[in-house]
């Protein structure tokens, strides 16, 4: 048989609330700390964020300043540094015109020297000069005729010296009573400090009839006065160089000959240290 099994608590109202309450309410409590910890982290986190943020952006404002003033600073070293290159140059350029007239007033020998030398030279020789030749050299000539630059020359052997320049050449024309005054006059301009010794040279010697002109009275029959007959004379021609030596290493000699303008234009640039001493 079936058993009719009812239950009627079911339709008591005050007992399904409770049923409802007790399936609703909850059974324990949910712990939070991770939570709380998670929270706390992403704060911290977007606060040191923050904060690094608000100081690389016042550093950055900071260098970008620096950076500012250190331009302004190059722009105006680099202004100052073209103005001492431009004062360089035009400092390099006075001093190379400077050693220009040094040079040119170094290698000036003035004729009124040279003249007072030669008078000397001839009056302790005996001779007479009748003429003087002076032949500059010529530059572009020199410079075109010049050979080319040898090679480097190999390690442990010693460069070869710039060539000499080329001095003024001298040919003296005269007249001697001998040979041997001639020869005296060559070995005088070999020792004198005016001229270079090694271009000093004879280029000719010959006899010839004096040509001093003598004047005398009418030839008288009654006293037999008649003109003299002269001694040829020896006619020579010397051609030599002037010496290479500067004007600064000449000094006593040119004082000695009454050069003074140009002795004290040379004691003036040494003084200034245009001229090395």
């Amino acid at each position: 048989m079936y058993n009719l099994d009812i239950n009627f608590l079911n339709d008591r109202p005050d007992l399904l609330e409770r049923e409802v309450r007790r399936q609703v309410s909850p059974t324990q409590n949910i712990d939070q700390t991770p939570i709380l910890i998670g929270l706390g982290a992403a704060l911290a986190l977007n606060a040191i964020v923050g904060g690094a943020w608000f100081i690389f952006n016042r550093q950055n404002a900071d260098l970008t300043k620096e950076r500012d003033v250190l331009v302004a600073t190059l722009g105006q070293k680099t202004a100052d540094v073209q103005v001492l290159d431009k004062i360089n140059a035009e400092t390099d350029q006075a001093n190379k015109e400077a050693d220009a007239l040094a040079t040119v007033f170094n290698q000036i020998k003035p004729w009124s020297a040279l003249t007072l030398e030669l008078g000397e030279l001839m009056q302790v020789a005996g001779v007479r000069i009748i003429d003087i030749k002076q032949t500059e050299p010529v530059a572009t000539a020199t410079a075109a005729a010049a050979p080319p630059p040898s090679p480097t020359p190999a390690e442990g052997q010693a460069a070869a010296p710039p060539p000499e320049p080329e001095t003024a050449k001298l040919e003296i024309s005269g007249l001697a009573n001998s040979f041997t005054q001639i020869n005296d006059f060559v070995l005088l301009l070999n020792q004198s400090p005016f001229f270079n010794g090694e271009k000093t040279k004879l280029i000719s010697a010959k006899l010839e009839d004096n040509p001093t002109q003598l004047v005398s009275k009418s030839v008288n029959a009654d006293t037999g006065t008649v003109k003299p007959q002269l001694q040829p004379v020896v006619k020579y021609t010397i051609e030599t160089n002037l010496s290479r030596a500067t004007a600064s290493e000449l000094l006593p000699e040119l004082q000695k000959n009454g050069a003074l303008g140009l002795v004290n234009r040379i004691k003036t640039l040494e003084e200034k240290g245009v001229i090395k001493q």
